[in-house]
């Protein structure tokens, strides 16, 4: 009795595999320590290994996720505001295609180490084609959704000017070049014609300049990089032309932080 006593008082909390290994070696060794003492240490030794595996896959995870998240802002930092070198003679604006804008940011997002892909998921009950999206990181950390793009198959007055592949076709791609630049918070800008800048009118106004903060506060963004981001000293400076873009950006922000929160409360 007094054998197994001290086996117990041993057992109690192992301090690593090998102690464990060891006892269970004396236990087999030992006669008088019956069986089922043997097969709870068994049991013991197996939910510790599963516990160790558990924490080092949840360190591992949050290792990846870390590097993912700074990965993106040193990666948004650096990505330019893309040209909007077309035109939509329908609505008489200017736009950035999809191919301007991967020329100007993908090399940017790939040396961030990044991985971005786009795959076509059927249509939902309001005939709106189904997008799935999917951003890895190198590190290992992957975030991925689904958006859902109203098909593009009229013209502005309603009436139909394309077959259903051509719709398909630009459904699809209107659906990844507006993903991408909400995923990765990218910003377009009219053309300056070479080194002519553009007619912004002047700075902002001072009703122009407290909607801007109050949006930055709304969406808890951070004023100096966004003032970095624009190429300004203060928020006053904002040039008019550029008042829009800004406010779409920071909504841009804001959604994928809401993204960003719920994902967390969902993975806690």
């Amino acid at each position: 009795m007094g054998a197994v006593a001290r086996h117990d008082e041993q057992s109690v909390i192992p301090i690593s595999d090998a102690p464990m290994v060891a006892m269970i070696e004396r236990i087999v060794m030992d006669p008088s320590i019956p069986i089922d003492r043997l097969e709870q240490m068994m049991a013991m030794k197996e939910r510790m290994e599963d516990r160790a595996r558990t924490t080092a896959k949840e360190d591992r995870d949050f290792e990846a996720r870390k590097a993912y998240f700074a990965a993106m802002s040193a990666c948004q930092k650096q990505l330019p505001v893309v040209v909007k070198s077309q035109r939509n003679s329908h609505t008489n604006s200017n736009y950035a295609d999809l191919a301007a804008i991967e020329a100007q940011a993908m090399p940017i997002i790939h040396d961030h180490g990044f991985g971005v892909s786009f795959q076509p998921d059927g249509y939902n009950d309001n005939g709106e084609l189904r997008i799935l999206w999917e951003i890895s990181h190198n590190e290992g950390y992957v975030r991925n959704g689904v958006g859902e793009i109203p098909v593009d198959g009229a013209g502005t007055g309603g009436k139909v000017n394309k077959t259903g592949t051509q719709a398909f076709g630009s459904t699809a791609t209107y659906g990844r070049r507006y993903l991408l630049c909400m995923l990765f918070n990218i910003s377009t800008g009219d053309d300056r014609d070479g080194n002519k800048a553009p007619d912004t009118g002047g700075p902002i106004s001072d009703e122009q300049t407290i909607a801007l903060r109050e949006k930055i506060e709304a969406v808890e963004a951070d004023i100096e990089r966004f003032c970095s981001r624009w190429k300004i000293e203060a928020l006053k400076d904002l040039p008019k032309g550029q008042f829009k873009d800004a406010m779409v950006s920071l909504d841009r922000f804001g959604e994928q932080k809401k993204q960003r929160n719920a994902e967390d409360r969902n993975n806690g």
